[in-house]
């Protein structure tokens, strides 16, 4: 009896002394692991601009959708504070559902300095809007070698109106707006299945102008191009979707195009039924190094990690507008370890964060309106930090429960239909985003509205770093 109950305390104590050499062990481990880096940002505070805050003087009604697209479009205003542009593609001005978008001009606290309209009947903008076009679904700076699309060193914008009936139902189209320093349009182009030159093929449902991002300047002729999303595309199955790659010329024609689908454009990649590739796209820069700009294009119905959990692909392009590579963003694949889950729709929003963690690569903003953190379908934002393979080397969520974000949101918000990179707004040494909430009941039912997020600086520390037990031993050297 009595060997039975020493070999039992023998038993615990040998127990008691591996629990702290495993807990050390496994702190060691991570310590020598090349991936051991943990990147944090949090949102130090935030601004709302709706129809009752941040000093917006537009009207904004009901289900007009304020913040379904917005987009930094330089300092219009000449005034030290970047200006941006916000799409409502469910403003009635006109007729039902034509669209409008707003030239916010800003002040450094995120709140608005002052705003024009531009609509079917506003912002002396001449081209014809028809019901349900959707206009300001989708919207982009445009600049390049020469400072602006037509040379007068002036932002112009791309505006996209998925839902226009040029060629057939819902075929979508593009305006190019040359703006007016007091964000009026001086003149405008569209392109669509019958004008502009586009000689590309568009069908019923493509929503082709679901999404816009400038690439710069990818053929060498010193005129900015632009990618077009059309995630209705059937190339391969129904609404697998499709982006289109658009050689500008300076009068907002197209010179010429290519298609990148399932069928088109060297991609190889598996695109299904209903994963709506092309619902949204950002220019990422260079990630390999070469002269080509390279994309991050948006798949929120990709199934991955449950039904339209939602996935994104960096694809790597060639300068005639083909993809050299491409590497996938999901639960499943690019070393993505997020929690994503069904429903999420993670992809519907990309943009260009900036190099937010400093190590020479433009970092990811990728919004996720599914996500249920403060509720269903409340929303939330992904900010991820690619490697050049463009594989995930952290992230950091922004959500009513992660990354300190205040902001209040509640079911039906859809936070995260937007996103978009904005620089240092307030001149802080950390840089700012802006999301959009376009289902957001400010002052009417789905009027909508954008949040500013003012960030923290970025914290870049190892595990052996926030192992507090371990160096309290001080058995291994952080530095």
């Amino acid at each position: 009896m009595y060997n039975v109950i020493i070999y039992n305390y023998l038993m615990k104590l040998k127990i008691s002394l591996l629990i702290p050499v495993l807990l050390l062990t496994t702190a060691f481990n991570s310590c020598q692991r090349e991936d051991s880096v943990v990147i944090t940002i949090n949102v130090d505070s935030e601004q709302e601009i709706s129809a009752t805050e941040g000093n917006f003087k537009g009207t904004l009604l009901d289900n007009d959708r304020f913040g379904s697209a917005i987009a930094a479009i330089g300092d219009l205003e000449v005034d030290g504070v970047v200006d941006l542009v916000v799409g409502a593609p469910g403003d009635d001005s006109g007729g039902s559902d034509r669209g409008a978008v707003w030239v916010l001009f800003m002040d450094s606290d995120g709140t608005v300095d002052m705003e024009q309209k531009i609509s079917d009947r506003e912002g002396d903008f001449n081209g014809i809007l028809r019901d349900g076009d959707a206009f300001g679904s989708a919207v982009t700076a445009i600049y390049g070698p020469n400072g602006d699309l037509n040379g007068d060193q002036i932002r112009d914008i791309a505006v996209g109106a998925p839902g226009d009936d040029d060629g057939g139902s819902d075929r979508g189209a593009v305006w190019i707006l040359f703006l007016n320093q007091d964000g009026t349009v001086q003149d405008e182009a569209k392109i669509s299945a019958s004008d502009g030159n586009f000689g590309g093929d568009l069908d019923d449902g493509d929503r082709f102008g679901a999404s816009l991002a400038l690439l710069g300047d990818l053929d060498g002729d010193k005129i900015a191009d632009l990618a077009v999303g059309a995630p209705g595309d059937d190339d391969g199955e129904p609404d697998a979707g499709a982006i289109w790659i658009l050689f500008m010329n300076s009068d907002g024609t197209v010179r010429t195009e290519q298609k990148i689908s399932a069928d088109s454009g060297s991609l190889d990649a598996l695109l299904r039924s209903g994963d709506a590739f092309g619902s949204a796209i950002a220019n990422i820069d260079t990630l390999n190094g070469d002269t080509a700009p390279d994309i991050v294009v948006g798949a929120p119905g990709d199934d991955d990690g449950g039904l339209d959990a939602g996935a994104a692909w960096v694809l790597y392009l060639a300068t005639n507008g083909r993809v050299i590579d491409e590497q996938k963003i999901s639960p499943l694949e690019g070393d993505f370890e997020g929690a994503i889950r069904a429903g999420d729709e993670f992809g519907y929003a990309l943009a260009n964060a900036g190099d937010v963690d400093n190590d020479g690569i433009s970092d990811l903003l990728v919004g996720a309106p599914g996500d249920d953190d403060g509720g269903t379908d409340s929303g939330a934002a992904w900010l991820l930090f690619p490697g050049p393979d463009g594989k995930v080397n952290g992230a950091q969520k922004l959500s009513p429960l992660e990354g300190l974000l205040g902001a209040t949101l509640v079911t039906g918000d859809r936070f995260g239909s937007a996103v978009a990179g904005i620089g240092n707004l307030d001149a802080s040494r950390a840089t700012d985003f802006a999301v959009g909430a376009p289902f957001t009941d400010d002052g009417g039912i789905d009027t909508g509205s954008i949040w500013i997020l003012f960030m923290d600086k970025v914290d870049t520390s190892t595990e052996c770093e926030r192992n507090a037990l371990f160096r309290l031993l001080g058995i291994v050297d952080c530095d």
